[in-house]
């Protein structure tokens, strides 16, 4: 008889590293950490850097030599240079370029994010089990988890948001993000808080003006990378208020520990 197969998927936050940390402690089986990546073009992660570099350097490495398991990298087809210059085909604004994605209404996540994720679990044996990193203080979210096949083994060992972020710091495997935000997600994603943006302007501003490029570029429908302002706004309001003294907050996990 064969058992079934046992699948993490892994952002490389600490809700899905926490996890990969509780199957290792707790013996529970696991045989691959699955992650998606955003591609903003075909060389250009769309992660922020330093979580980039964490997951190739640190938590592949870590899943396939310490623990043992098949860590798993996707990509779809499309990247986010793609979206952004699809050309829209009906409508008032046919023949115009697309631009940026609009926030609430994410085409990188539909069109780069989630493709990969479904054609790879279309592949799955139908009794597969796969952790996904919930914490025990997220009952929302929990509801939406069978207990069967999708599962959460944080809530199994009673793991709190704040209490993930502590295992992965005890394991030296908590991403560089949280030095300046609480969450990870594209570096160009409409939605970032300012820290967010303030850490790819001051820390990465050759990547960041590649969206200033296309903010000039001729014949796009929608310039604005935020709900209200376009690229190079942000630029300037981030490095004027940065020179006031704004700094990024600390996380409120790390501030619960």
């Amino acid at each position: 008889m064969t058992h079934p197969k046992y699948v993490a998927s892994c952002s490389g936050g600490k809700d899905s590293v926490a996890t990969l940390l509780l199957a290792a402690q707790h013996n529970e089986p696991l045989d691959e950490a699955v992650f998606s990546e955003v591609m903003f073009d075909q060389d250009t992660s769309g992660e922020v850097p330093e979580h980039r570099d964490f997951i190739y350097d640190r938590l592949k490495p870590f899943c396939e030599k310490e623990l043992g398991i098949k860590f798993t990298i996707l990509h779809a087809d499309k990247t986010y240079d793609e979206v952004f210059h699809h050309v829209i085909t009906r409508g008032p604004h046919k023949g115009v370029v697309r631009g940026f994605a609009w926030a609430g209404m994410c085409a990188v996540n539909r069109d780069c994010k989630i493709p990969p994720v479904r054609k790879y679990n279309a592949a799955l044996s139908p009794d597969t089990v796969s952790y996904v990193g919930i914490a025990e203080d997220e009952p929302k979210r929990l509801a939406r988890l069978d207990g069967i096949t999708k599962v959460s083994l944080l809530a199994k060992y009673g793991m709190t948001e704040a209490d993930a972020y502590k295992l992965c710091q005890e394991h030296g495997l908590l991403s560089p993000i949280y030095a300046h935000c609480r969450r990870n997600g594209c570096w160009f994603c409409p939605n970032a808080s300012d820290s967010e943006l303030l850490h790819m302007v001051t820390k990465h501003p050759d990547i960041f003006d590649r969206l200033i490029e296309w903010e000039n570029e001729d014949n796009i429908f929608h310039r604005r990378m935020t709900r209200r302002e376009t690229p190079s706004e942000v630029k300037a309001r981030l490095l004027s208020k940065s020179q006031t003294g704004f700094s990024s907050p600390r996380s409120k996990y790390e501030m619960e520990v």
